[in-house]
């Protein structure tokens, strides 16, 4: 079995998916004849899974560890051949696996019934600041920081003041275009992504992009709270409302996701091809 990079848990009514730490996990799979299973294919499978499950009302993404909900490898990681080999799609099935999943993602995160809340314990650093965008609420430690590092080339900083990411500049194709046009102004977004800002969540929150920024010991009661309210209410009910409300989210995504996936792929593969992925020179 391939090293897993979401676990998954069923508390009464809510469903848990927990983000395993992104770097570990990758590099445990180094080491398993099976390999990693990307974390996109890993967590459509669990929101594919709670979905349908009639038994589960409420879906709660988190990170396994405080301090980290989902954040991408630290700088060094990406100056090892097979790392940077991995990325590459001239030489691993990765990325051709993870681009599709992504996109599933996506969507699933804007059609499934029932109300998805990211328990943000941590740093949203690369594909957990475009998975964020598109839970229904987030409640978040007011410690984070989050970036999209697509664009980042290795400078993005997370709280502990480690540099994230790789090294090349790519399209922002994970998500966060289908779904952070809604809620930022145009001059922001473009901060944002253009130059892979790092954001406090505070300043989100200020931003109103972000429910609640609370210390951490208040991130269960906040949680509980909002948990207990949804599962007083009629699950139909809430499944129509979710609808109304993603009709414009929906539209933003189908008119960008595609082409936002198929430019990072295209970048990749430029990359490739003129030799910035080789990690030897």
């Amino acid at each position: 079995m391939p090293v897993k990079g979401v676990e998954v848990e069923r508390r009464g009514e809510v469903g848990w998916i927990i983000l395993n730490d992104y770097q570990e996990t990758v590099e445990a799979g180094f080491a398993e004849p099976e390999g990693y299973e990307p974390l996109q294919v890993g967590l459509l499978n669990a929101l594919e899974e709670f979905r349908w499950d009639s038994g589960i009302r409420v879906i709660v993404i988190t990170g396994k560890n405080d301090g980290a909900f989902y954040r991408v490898s630290r700088r060094p990681h990406y100056d090892v051949q097979k790392h940077a080999d991995r990325l590459n799609p001239m030489h691993s099935p990765y990325m051709r696996q993870s681009m599709p999943a992504s996109r599933s993602m996506t969507e699933i995160l804007a059609f499934i019934e029932k109300p998805v809340i990211a328990r943000m314990n941590g740093d949203a650093i690369g594909y957990g600041q475009a998975l964020l965008w598109g839970c229904d609420m987030i409640v978040a430690w007011d410690g984070a920081v989050v970036a999209d590092v697509h664009t980042g080339q290795g400078d993005v900083v997370d709280s502990d003041g480690e540099a994230r990411g790789f090294p090349w500049a790519v399209t922002p194709g994970d998500g966060a275009m289908a779904f952070l046009p809604v809620s930022m102004t145009a001059a922001k977004l473009k901060e944002f992504m253009f130059l892979s800002r790092t954001w406090p969540v505070t300043k989100l929150a200020e931003m109103n992009l972000v429910n609640y920024a609370v210390p951490m010991d208040q991130l269960d009661g906040v949680l509980d709270e909002i948990i207990e309210k949804l599962l007083a209410r009629p699950a139909h009910v809430l499944a129509h409302t979710k609808r109304v409300c993603n009709k414009r989210l929906v539209e933003q995504m189908n008119n960008v996701q595609d082409l936002a996936s198929a430019y990072e792929m295209l970048n990749f593969v430029s990359h490739g091809v003129e030799g910035r992925m080789d990690m030897t020179k």
